[in-house]
């Protein structure tokens, strides 16, 4: 049997450097993984820890269905309804939506203050009566970055920390064919990452 060579034979003959230079390689990167995934578990943890604290501090706003607080693949996520934030159909914030910011600042710079933070603006499917050619993106975008202006130029928190973004009536929470359901779509979402995500 001239070419074949026995599994005996294959396993006694060494490795040649490029293989050995592949299995190296692989071991490492299995290794930088795991302590990646071991990273993601404590950051997972930290924002676990801090969810009671912020479930408790708006607990009136979540009775009410104003505000939902939720640890997803994105971090911890406090969703605050439009009307719990802003009078209707401006970017001026009520007193009491101030209050909630306020808070949500606290939380930021007290309980997470290296975090990374996004503000998501949604808004449901209707298109803005008298809006002067502003869309949904437009009244998403600005509705967040509205929260943003408030975080650091009335709370003083660092602008590297945070991003916008607005997603209109793309990824509504609830059905648009109900009043209930399309004020449930507009909404901030304040998505807070875990420190170096």
């Amino acid at each position: 049997m001239i070419g074949c060579v026995s599994a005996d034979e294959l396993g006694a003959r060494p490795l040649s450097r490029q293989q050995s230079a592949t299995i190296e390689s692989l071991n490492n990167e299995i290794l930088r993984l795991n302590q990646e995934l071991d990273g993601t578990a404590s950051l997972r943890e930290e924002l676990q820890a801090v969810k009671p604290k912020v479930e408790k501090m708006f607990a009136p706003e979540i009775l009410r269905g104003d505000m939902r607080v939720v640890l997803d693949s994105r971090g911890l996520v406090v969703t605050v309804l439009d009307h719990a934030l802003f009078d209707p159909d401006e970017t001026q914030f009520t007193s009491s939506g101030e209050e909630i910011l306020g808070k949500m600042a606290t939380v930021l710079s007290s309980e997470l203050p290296k975090n990374q933070v996004t503000l998501e603006g949604h808004t449901d499917n209707q298109a803005i009566e008298d809006a002067g050619g502003v869309t949904n993106w437009e009244y998403s975008i600005g509705r967040a970055t509205a929260v943003l202006h408030f975080f650091l130029q009335t709370q003083g928190l660092s602008p590297e920390r945070f991003g916008v973004s607005g997603f209109a009536e793309y990824r509504p929470a609830d059905s648009n064919a109900t009043e209930e359901g399309r004020d449930r779509n507009r909404r901030v979402e304040i998505v807070i990452a875990g420190k170096g995500l």
